[in-house]
């Protein structure tokens, strides 16, 4: 089968990252929770001796924040710093260092708690393909990360480093907050589970350095401002080059992370996942399906990118046009998200010579078989300068733009397009909008 156009790009390798030799198996996530209040009353010395050093420090040590029931920072957040130190006084340590960080990140965690968008991450997110989608059969949340398609290095020319690190810790805080939301209702400890797909990762771009001393020091202030919220990280569609990237990236990652990490095998893009314990223990209904799920959501089940898209994210000129090169007999496929009705704008530039386009609507149900010609096969050349249209998606499914340069033996096309969901982002933008009037009233 050919390769498709953009398949050798790459995002960040080492997000996830440990020696295969270290590795744990997946099936670790069929272990039943844990009951809260057994670990309660097993633990119920050491949790009222943190509690109360932390009520009646004085000095450097006085409480930053209250602590004791009827506050968040309650026997079930000091029971995680038990379980995750043997010693009293470094859980001791932990906590107190914790409810510092909160205090002097108030404002932020305030945001998290509402689910409200930070306006100051918006520039990051756009190079980050990764966020919350699906649970365990167990209840755990599930956290999704396509290192492959993600955009590390135009992230950190663009951001600090501090910048960055502060935007993980959010994104660590909103899974703290489901966990704990579940462990609270359920009475079972509740943790995260992380899963990352490495389909269409590289050596050449998947070791910034940069990125790499950000993931280092996230680890370990997860370790101590998240005790026991890591239950596993489990790697998926793993090359063959992982064992190189991991000898660049191994001093980055604490032991603790890298104990919880496991390889899953199979090829989630061949459908080939029977024989990885990770599909036995997850809702593969609520996992998108580019990780082996069956969840397709509209425009894109992670950050709205579409599950199909294989290139890497925020590769865009001024314009918002992405910059590709077509080589000689080969072509480069784009997807779009649609239900039916759904307006979708694209643009298409060829700087010299010229690309074949068509589009057709992979649709989901009963059709789904028969891809449907939405726009016929039509060459544009470099002195047409820009097209731009707006097509209306007769059904629901994936509309595939297939930009096609086989025909040309010898000569690659450098383009710009972009395909996009314009009816979505309206819908997105009013929201967003109402949103902001709402705080202003406030």
């Amino acid at each position: 089968a050919r390769v498709q156009q953009g398949t050798s790009q790459s995002g960040p390798a080492n997000l996830i990252a440990a020696p295969v030799a270290a590795m744990g198996p997946a099936k670790h996530l069929a272990k039943p929770l844990l009951d809260i209040d057994e670990l309660l009353a097993a633990n119920a010395a050491r949790v009222e001796k943190i509690l109360t050093s932390l009520k009646n420090g004085t000095g450097d040590d006085a409480p930053s924040l209250p602590v004791g029931e009827g506050t968040p920072y309650d026997d079930i957040w000091a029971l995680r710093f038990c379980l995750s130190h043997d010693a009293d006084d470094e859980a001791l340590a932990a906590a107190r260092k914790t409810l510092s960080w909160r205090k002097e990140h108030a404002e932020m965690l305030e945001q998290a708690a509402k689910r409200e968008r930070v306006k100051k991450f918006a520039s990051i997110e756009r190079f980050v393909a990764a966020g919350y989608h699906g649970e365990t059969k167990s209840g755990n949340p599930v956290y999704c990360i396509r290192a492959g398609i993600s955009n590390p290095s135009a992230m950190m020319d663009a951001h600090t480093k501090d910048e960055v690190l502060t935007f993980m810790m959010y994104r660590k805080e909103i899974g703290f907050l489901i966990a704990d939301e579940r462990t609270r209702r359920t009475r079972k400890l509740h943790k995260l589970v992380t899963v990352n797909d490495l389909n269409h990762v590289s050596l050449m771009a998947g070791t910034d350095k940069r990125f790499q001393k950000v993931l280092g020091e996230s680890s370990k202030m997860s370790e101590t401002l998240y005790p026991q919220l890591l239950d596993r990280a489990v790697l998926i569609n793993v090359p063959y080059i992982f064992s190189v990237i991991w000898s660049m990236v191994r001093g980055m990652i604490s032991a603790k992370t890298k104990a919880k990490v496991a390889i899953c095998p199979g090829d989630t893009l061949k459908g080939d996942v029977s024989k990885c314990p990770f599909v036995k223990n997850i809702r593969m209904e609520t996992i998108p399906t580019f990780m082996g799920g069956t969840c397709r959501c509209s425009p894109g089940c992670i950050c709205g990118v579409p599950n199909d898209q294989k290139t890497m994210v925020a590769k865009t000129d001024g314009d918002g046009l992405i910059a590709a090169n077509v080589a000689a007999r080969d072509k480069l496929l784009a997807y779009v998200e649609v239900s039916r009705g759904d307006k979708v704008a694209w643009h298409l530039q060829v700087e010299e010579q010229g690309v074949e386009l068509d589009v057709a609507l992979r649709e989901r149900g009963i059709n789904k078989g028969t891809p449907l010609t939405v726009v016929k096969k039509f060459k544009h050349k470099a002195g047409a300068g820009i097209k731009s249209e707006v097509l209306e998606s007769p059904g629901d499914g994936t509309l595939v733009f297939t930009f096609n340069n086989e025909y040309s033996y010898f000569n690659s096309k450098n383009i710009k397009y972009k395909c996009e969901n314009i009816t979505v982002v309206a819908k997105e933008n009013a929201t967003e909008a109402g949103a902001e009037e709402e705080e202003e009233e406030s």
